[in-house]
């Protein structure tokens, strides 16, 4: 190429560069575009337009400019890495896991360590546990040579985060709770900021301890559950409450204070989040085990007796299929479909949000009772869970509600699923009334779905009994 024409070009990617740098991306694309459109095998200038059109959002596109300059450029630990970002983006793990581990192999400084977190999340994400914790070691240790820069630091707590999230699921608790800790120093997560001294194990006698809602609902069921223990341990407790589950804290929660969201924060003597108190206890699987007998509650005088029934039918089945704000978790409502052929049952929806309009857009919609309009918060939703024989949901809140009601709940779990669930067994050590059914090939719910069917046909047989009725079949 003739020098004048390099010169000219070098000088458009020039401009690219410093439209980049000021933030207007548009105007960059358009001038980076110009470069490869003049030198095709100018593999900068594919580098960064992929980048940027991976961070809009167009992640194929990303992907195929990503590939256009690693094959310019092989042997650039960069450019397979954030191929390897955008592939995850895309669910290609097994395409990602190739260019991160080829990027670290031509680069190993602690600018790349990055690298091993994220192969490590990958393993995490296929269920593969202790394959992940060995990534998120090396990550850590290659922090630990190098020094913590403050361009990767972020990654080290996340890394740290999921290296507890990894053991927990394998009820490693005890070597679990240091590195679960480190969430609060992931961007993007929760953290209240409060002053004063955070609770870290001092004594609590005659202390106030204030506790604040972290995470999701579901969380905050789960872990209340350690609260008496404090009270044992002689302890003054403020607990920051979500509205929605202030009514039934109050019927749950005793001798303790509850303050909303919203309400100012009394003095303390001690912080802490309420997600934190096995950590700080240090509380192994078999200790948490202590906890499992059921902690909600409602009012004799709130309980339900009368829910409209079908005639004939002589169990009540709840159901819920869909969740926020991960809908990955959620299912169509046809897996539930083959269990409405039992004339015995009468079924209930729980179903809130905007998949409640499930049952009107579909033909067997009738078959199932709606409860939504008799449910503003989670008392409401325990009351009528009081009255039911069993509820069949996904993994979100409610899930954790039933358990610590003791009502029998079984859970449809998706591939990778939280580290509470861990990874191979159908029962739940902090919900004795759960059984667990899960997907054994991620996306699909076919094998989860006959599971289901199979074991509630023999639970219908087996409660039918129990109940001494004899249908008109003579079944």
């Amino acid at each position: 190429m003739h020098d004048t024409r390099i010169s000219e070009i070098e000088a458009i990617f020039v401009k690219a560069e410093q439209l980049r740098e000021s933030g207007n991306t548009e105007e960059a694309l358009q001038e980076y575009t110009k470069v490869v459109y003049f030198a095709p095998r100018h593999w900068p200038a594919y580098f960064h337009l992929g980048v940027l059109f991976g961070l809009s959002g167009h992640h194929e596109l990303a992907v195929s400019l990503l590939h256009r300059s690693a094959a310019l450029n092989p042997d650039n630990p960069v450019i397979k890495n954030h191929l390897s970002d955008f592939l995850m983006k895309l669910g290609r793990n097994d395409d990602a896991l190739e260019f991160l581990k080829a990027s670290w192999v031509l680069d190993s400084s602690y600018k790349n360590t990055p690298a091993l977190s994220k192969i490590g999340t990958i393993y995490w994400e296929r269920n593969l546990a202790k394959k992940a914790i060995h990534y998120f070691d090396l990550a850590l240790e290659d922090y630990g040579v190098h020094g913590i820069q403050k361009e990767i630091e972020d990654t080290m707590h996340v890394s740290r985060w999921l290296r507890g999230l990894c053991r927990l699921s394998l009820g490693d608790y005890q070597a679990a709770w240091d590195d679960y800790e480190s969430r609060v120093n992931v961007p993007g997560v929760f953290n209240l900021d409060l002053t004063g001294d955070k609770w870290s194990g001092q004594s609590l006698k005659g202390k106030t301890i204030f506790f604040a809602f972290e995470q999701r609902f579901g969380d905050f069921i789960q872990f209340i559950r350690f609260l008496p223990r404090l009270k044992a341990m002689g302890a003054d407790i403020i607990v920051q409450v979500p509205i929605a589950l202030m009514r039934q804290a109050r019927h749950s929660i005793a001798d303790v204070e509850l303050i909303s969201e919203a309400d100012p924060i009394p003095d303390y003597d001690y912080h802490q989040l309420i997600t934190s108190v096995p950590a700080v206890l240090n509380l192994s699987k078999e200790d948490v085990v202590k906890d499992t007998v059921a902690y909600l509650d409602v009012a004799d005088q709130d309980k339900i007796t009368d829910l409209p029934v079908r005639s004939d039918t002589f169990l009540k089945v709840g159901l819920v299929w869909a969740g926020q704000p991960d809908p990955d978790r959620s299912i169509p409502l046809t897996q539930y479909i083959p269990l409405l052929k039992h004339l015995p049952v009468s079924f209930f929806s729980f179903q809130l949000g905007e998949r409640q309009n499930d049952l009107q857009n579909h033909a067997a919609g009738w078959l199932i009772h709606d409860l939504a309009p008799s449910i503003s918060d989670f008392y409401d939703s325990s009351v009528l869970l009081k009255d039911m024989d069993l509820l069949i949901t996904i993994d979100t809140a409610i899930a954790h509600q039933a358990g610590a009601l003791g009502i029998p709940v079984w859970v449809m779990l998706r591939f990778f699923s939280d580290w509470r669930w861990e990874t191979d067994r159908d029962d739940n050590i902090w919900y004795p009334s759960m059984r667990l059914f899960r997907q054994k090939y991620a996306g699909s719910w076919v094998d989860a779905g006959k599971q289901l069917e199979l074991a509630f046909d023999k639970w219908v047989a087996r409660s039918l009994k129990v109940k001494g009725i004899m249908l008109r079949d003579g079944s």
